[in-house]
């Protein structure tokens, strides 16, 4: 029995494939972190850009003289991030919230418009959850 334990203690062969899978689980979740906070640098901006492009869209509707409603901005907002190049999932995207509150600027009128999404989580499988991404921005349009 000794002679056995010996040997086995002076066997290298294995020893790799031993150390891989004692790190692989490690290796694995850091690469999938990486590939998760990615996912979430992506939608965060994407949120940003949908949100500057309802902001555009609403300053061109009232400088055209076209006084456009709340829910028309949050239909514009809507459409943006479900066609290309953004294509969100609409299941994980909340109907965007325009708002209409005072103005802190003379002969401005203000809008805020507040987008919620819930990106994949590819660390699911570890039981680590994406957080929700919430863009609030103010648009000003003269009024």
């Amino acid at each position: 029995m000794l002679r056995f334990i010996r040997r086995l203690k002076q066997d290298r062969r294995g020893a790799a494939i031993v150390e891989f899978a004692i790190l692989a689980p490690t290796l694995f979740a850091m690469i999938f972190g990486v590939v998760q906070v990615g996912i979430q640098m992506w939608c965060y901006n994407s949120l940003r850009s949908i949100a500057a492009d309802a902001g555009r869209y609403t300053m061109v509707e009232y400088q055209k003289q076209n006084e456009i409603t709340t829910d028309q901005i949050a239909s514009k907002a809507l459409a943006i991030a479900v066609n290309a190049p953004y294509e969100f999932d609409t299941n994980r995207l909340t109907y965007p919230d325009v708002q209409n509150p005072a103005s802190d600027i003379a002969g401005m009128t203000k809008f805020t418009i507040t987008m919620v999404y819930d990106p994949i989580s590819v660390l699911d499988f570890i039981g680590v959850s994406a957080p929700t991404l919430t863009i609030t921005r103010p648009i000003y349009v003269a009024s």
